[in-house]
């Protein structure tokens, strides 16, 4: 991140500012509830860089993977494990495509929710638990990433100052959910969709999946190679002989989204290639070894 603050939207409501200098107001998640819109509240819960990487998600991204799957599974009656699902926007999708007919649904992201403080200046303070790093600070007329590497001399000696004014992380702080209120929902109402923590880079120790979608985590510019070989080890452990593996990259080409999609079947020894939707993932050939 070459300048680690921008605008905050809510506090120039008179400019017309592109989002490339101004984000929508984070502190919004504090009252999720007052977000109706799946992507609204999709649009602030992406704003967050957590361990250097960045959450990005919005409802309606994996249409042709979803379909992709949702042909494979005709008839059947899948346990899906969805994994690095974000806010879950994408999870209400899929589960709109099946229907009712799953048997059960785990949505699952490494990170979902943060802690936060907030004072009578109006400003937000968000935490990411796992090591109580301030993420991010919102203002009422800026917002500000405080953890950001960046190269520039000046803000190199301005963020220390910064740091300096942030409160010590308390894990008392209240959570703030970084889940689509209406996921939420669904959770409480259908036992059969669960939403749970969860890391691939460790074994998946729930229920054993028929069904696994990753999307936008099995890639090169996150993960190297070596991880990306043990996520899918965990994935190929995770699923029983003839489960499914759907792996979805969103990318831009030549300016524009493109959705690209791989559909593995676990075999005995390794991944077999099913389909693929745009070129399928950049991952395949690792995929395709012998268990990852």
């Amino acid at each position: 991140m070459r300048v680690p603050f921008r605008l905050n939207r809510a506090g120039w409501p008179a400019l017309p500012l592109p989002r490339r200098i101004a984000l929508p107001d984070p502190r919004d998640l504090l009252s999720s509830e007052r977000i109706a819109a799946p992507d609204a509240f999709a649009a602030r819960s992406s704003l967050f860089v957590l361990r250097g990487t960045t959450r990005s998600t919005r409802p309606g991204r994996h249409r042709q993977g979803d379909a992709l799957l949702a042909r494979a599974l005709r008839g059947s009656s899948p346990v899906v494990l969805d994994v690095g699902a974000a806010d879950g926007s994408t999870s209400l999708d899929l589960i709109a495509a099946l229907g009712d007919r799953f048997a059960a649904y785990y949505v699952t992201d490494r990170t979902l929710s943060l802690r936060a403080r907030t004072d009578d200046r109006g400003r937000a303070f968000l935490y990411d638990a796992e090591d109580g790093t301030c993420v991010l600070i919102a203002t009422p007329r800026w917002v500000v990433y405080p953890a950001a590497e960046v190269r520039a001399g000046w803000l190199r000696r301005a963020l220390p100052w910064l740091r300096g004014g942030i409160p010590p992380f308390d894990p008392a702080y209240p959570e703030v959910s970084l889940v689509q209120p209406r996921l939420r929902e669904v959770a409480r109402r259908d036992a059969r969709v669960i939403v749970r923590a969860y890391n691939v880079l460790e074994p998946w120790d729930g229920p054993a999946p028929t069904v696994v979608k990753i999307a936008n985590l099995l890639n090169r510019a996150f993960l190297p190679d070596a991880a990306i070989r043990r996520a899918t080890r965990n994935l190929f452990r995770a699923l029983p002989r003839g489960g499914l593996l759907l792996v979805i990259d969103n990318r831009v080409v030549d300016g524009r989204p493109v959705e690209k999609a791989s559909l593995l079947e676990r075999d005995e020894g390794g991944f077999r290639h099913v389909e693929s939707v745009n070129g399928g993932t950049e991952i395949l050939d690792l995929a395709l070894r012998r268990g990852g």
